[in-house]
């Protein structure tokens, strides 16, 4: 049954958003899932409904077990048609867990779209399209919604195990037709490029801007919001009335009150008659300087200059002044060898690699993917296509190799990235033309491989036995662990059993490089800006921790698109249109915070909480945060004299000890004192 409660008729097109469930009266509602916990329970409830009388009031208590364990909120609806969306209200208790949707089609398959993960509390609405699902199984197994479909249930699945708390959901709805949108084009510019601000000197401001994109004139309501890194609203910049015409834009300039250096978003609401609300975000950034970069910095950043994706210079400045010392790009074979035989460098590529030159950027480029010329397009390996890729491995050193001396074979051959299948033996082999290839040219240009998607012990050891380790100066493995923290995914444990694997074959002399890792930022199942900041910064200092571990490179330094919704395009430490995101200022502050500085110790002071202690130049640097992203009050002792504690935006306060001691209250995001 669908009930429709709301319809719009805008500008002779229809929109409809229709409740598909209301959990006044469901008709089937019951609880389900796998490895239900006894405690587990499910009712109606008319505390805090999010809108109506009544919402779905989901107890959970999730176990450390193995398997899947999650639970399942069924009320069955069909629909017949394909909404454009659909969505849920939330009320959230920022466990960390997530929230799926699922529905069955009309042959039987079953089709899953993860929501978002529960990292905020108070009612929140979750949305996905319904175009690709995010997992499928069973029916004709053809990944296609074929209607009519059911939609069976909201899914609280265990991210977070052992987890206990008190969710609940309300108004599940779809929307139908056209998306109907104010004929108002509103944003907030900078005064800045893109947003980007530095020093108490540089203060953020910029311009509230109204233009109409119809035809005809209309008053619109305007509200402009200020809100903090971790998108909530802290003040109402600006409110009031409009008149817009075609020929008649609107202009106000808006100070930003702010104190405190990080990342700020401004929200500018619009309200018209007969139309839905819009609201357009922009983001700015202010630091207090810029990072310095220096030749044995570990700190790097993945592009994709060889996608043709960046602008050159600005892109490459905005890194530099981040303090990212190292770019891991491509110059892809297919770019250069389009004619075989022939080679021929794009201008783009030339003057990417120039301006990293200039700017003091060390890049590391992967001799990368496959040519139409040779093996029938496949990943090179027989006689003829290896040979080939090595000569296009020289052409690139001969021609870059004043601005590059460490280069990377290939990327993630361990899954479909080499063709037709991954292959260890075939990839040996290529590992042992190039490296000999490269040491002929440059004896002292540094070699990386293996390269595998996650930390893929099989096929790293498959590359051992082999004598691979005898082809390569350096390792790199891409331990990605999204949505979840570094300590609950065991990634130190990860990064120490690589080493054992690389000692049992006698090659334990081997650094390590981590040349991809991150956390995206998409709407469905992504991670918050602020706390993708936070794990980022926490992986690169627990990775410090381990004397292997030579280099980091953060994937990626600017989103890939602008679809909120899919995970690829929202990785990037910068959107999609160069603005900054949170992650832009953690770098920043963390590369301020332990330039030239080695790792020294851990000390224990409670449990949940991390102290690292680093090393060098003008002294020591704490840096310390909750494992559990719960937020604990400490007690740390320090020297009798004033402490420094900076914040992961940059704001530095001091504190004076009180008999040796200084309380902190430590959350997700590490903070770094200097004693």
């Amino acid at each position: 049954m669908i009930l429709p409660l709301a319809f719009l008729l805008i500008s002779g097109s229809p929109q409809s958003a229709i409740v598909v469930e209301s959990f006044e009266q469901p008709e089937e509602f019951r609880l389900g899932g796998v490895q239900i916990h006894p405690d587990s329970q499910l009712r109606l409830s008319e505390k805090d409904a999010f809108e109506g009388k009544r919402c779905a009031e989901l107890r959970y208590k999730f176990e450390q077990v193995s398997g899947l364990q999650y639970l399942e909120v069924i009320a069955p609806h069909k629909l017949t048609e394909k909404p454009r969306r659909i969505s849920v209200a939330v009320r959230g208790d920022g466990s960390g867990n997530i929230v799926r949707m699922r529905f069955v089609d009309a042959n039987g398959e079953w089709h899953q779209y993860d929501l978002g993960v529960l990292h905020f509390r108070g009612w929140k609405v979750l949305w996905t399209h319904l175009d690709t699902p995010h997992g499928h199984w069973g029916g004709d197994g053809n990944g296609r919604l074929d209607f009519p479909i059911t939609f069976f249930s909201i899914v609280l699945d265990s991210l977070v195990r052992p987890s206990e708390g008190v969710v609940a959901f309300d108004a599940v709805t779809a929307y139908y037709g056209e998306e109907q949108k104010i004929p108002v084009e509103a944003k907030f510019e900078p005064t800045n490029q893109w947003g980007y601000f530095w020093s108490k000197k540089d203060i953020p401001s910029g311009k509230l801007k109204l233009t109409c994109t119809g035809s005809q004139a209309l008053t619109v309501e305007v509200s402009v919001q200020l809100l903090n890194r971790r998108e909530e609203p802290i003040r109402q910049l600006w409110k009031g009335k409009v008149s817009l015409s075609p020929a008649k834009p609107f202009e106000r300039s808006i100070s930003l009150p702010l104190v405190r250096f990080g990342v700020y978003f401004v929200d500018v609401e619009v309200k018209a008659e007969n139309f839905p609300p819009s609201v357009s975000r922009t983001s700015i950034c202010w630091l207090p300087e810029p990072a310095p970069t220096w030749d044995e910095s570990p700190f790097g950043v993945c592009t994709h200059f060889g996608q043709f994706k960046h602008k050159v210079p600005e892109t490459l400045e905005l890194i530099k002044r981040m303090g990212a010392t190292w770019i891991r790009d491509e110059l892809y074979w297919s770019n250069i060898e389009q004619e075989k035989g022939k080679f021929q460098f794009p201008e783009y590529y030339d003057a990417y690699m120039k301006a990293a030159g200039e700017l003091g950027i060390r890049p590391l480029i992967i001799f990368n993917y496959s040519n139409r010329h040779y093996d029938n397009g496949l990943a090179p390996h027989t006689e003829e296509g290896q040979q080939a890729f090595a000569r296009y491995c020289v052409e690139l050193m001969n021609r870059y190799g004043q601005i590059c001396q460490h280069w990377e074979v290939w990327n993630e051959p361990n899954i479909s990235f080499w063709q037709p299948k991954p292959n260890p033996e075939d990839y040996t082999n290529l590992l042992k033309t190039v490296y000999e290839t490269v040491k002929k040219v440059d004896p002292k240009a540094k070699v990386v491989g293996v390269c595998t998607a996650g930390t893929d012990f099989r096929f790293i050891e498959e590359v051992l036995k082999r004598g691979g380790g005898k082809f390569m100066d350096a390792i790199s493995v891409h331990p990605y662990r999204y949505p979840r923290s570094p300590e609950a995914t065991g990634f130190v444990d990860e990064m120490k059993r690589l080493k054992e694997l690389l000692d049992k074959y006698g090659v334990g002399h081997l650094k390590v490089w981590l040349t991809e890792f991150g956390y995206p930022t998409h709407i469905t199942g992504g991670t918050p800006q602020w706390l993708s900041a936070a794990y980022i910064v926490r992986t690169f200092l627990w990775a410090l921790t381990l004397p292997f571990i030579e280099r980091l490179f953060v994937y990626d330094f600017q989103d890939d698109g602008e679809d909120p919704t899919y995970n690829e395009f929202n990785f990037g430490l910068i959107r999609f249109d160069s603005s900054p995101k949170v992650g832009y200022a953690a770098f920043n502050t963390m590369v301020r915070m332990l330039h030239r500085k080695q790792f020294a110790r851990q000390v224990e002071i409670a449990d949940g909480v991390v102290c690292l202690v680093f090393s060098g130049g003008d002294g020591e640097v704490w840096a310390l945060w909750s494992s559990d992203d719960k937020e604990r009050k400490v007690n740390l002792s320090v020297p009798s004299k004033p402490v420094t504690v900076t914040d992961l935006m940059g704001n530095t306060r001091t504190v004076y000890p009180t008999k040796g001691q200084i309380t902190l209250t430590l959350t997700a995001e590490p903070i770094f004192i200097r004693p």
